[in-house]
């Protein structure tokens, strides 16, 4: 579930575990390429993350309606039945509040896009995410709102045993600086980590 907060969380060493790669030799396409106005345009609409053993991300990203350019992203997590991510969604994960990104600039950042990859050249759309204080929510048909070692989680059955959520509580109002960067249909979010920018998450065009 941590990994569904990639806009958010405060340290990235956890997230990139199972976290796709990228491409070798695909041209790079800017959001400035797009032809609109707003520099982010190209990232607006529905991006969705490979199957990492019963669980898949989706990030849609539109401008907010207040007229400001800065961006309104909604992460969710579905849980399917099975590992390959085939079959029901027996749980779909979320956060109760909305989360801003503010346009900061660009710049061009060396980003490991797989774990023994060599770093590689990305002209990353640099934007700060932020939410009010906000709290994690499971739900499904079949989600079970248990007490598990003394800590209350969400769990719900797969094919192969159960997946469970702690229920973390209120977190603290959060606001981290990271940023968006587009290979044609392939959406890399990056993050702040202890001074350097990081690989977040991959996602492809919905």
């Amino acid at each position: 579930m941590k990994k569904l907060l990639a806009v958010l969380a405060g340290s990235a060493a956890a997230l990139l575990t199972g976290c796709g790669g990228g491409g070798g030799g695909t041209t790079q396409r800017l959001a400035g390429d797009s032809g609109s106005a707003s520099p982010l345009a190209a990232y607006i609409g529905t991006w969705q993350s490979a199957c990492d053993d019963h669980d898949r991300q989706t990030l849609v990203i539109a401008f907010k309606s207040d007229g400001s350019g800065s961006l309104e992203l909604t992460p969710t997590g579905e849980t399917y039945f099975k590992a390959d991510c085939s079959g029901p969604v027996v749980a779909t994960d979320s956060i109760n509040a909305k989360i801003t990104g503010k346009p900061d600039g660009t710049a061009d950042m060396l980003i490991k896009l797989a774990e023994n990859a060599a770093a590689t050249s990305l002209r990353v759309d640099k934007i700060t995410s932020s939410a009010p204080a906000y709290s994690y929510q499971r739900t499904g048909a079949t989600v079970k709102y248990v007490l598990r070692a003394n800590q209350q989680q969400w769990c719900v059955d797969v094919d192969n045993g159960e997946s469970c959520m702690w229920d973390e509580g209120m977190q603290a109002a959060q606001s981290i600086p990271g940023g968006l960067s587009l290979r044609g249909n392939d959406l890399f979010t990056v993050m702040l980590d202890k001074g350097a920018y990081v690989l977040d998450m991959h996602y492809v065009k919905k």
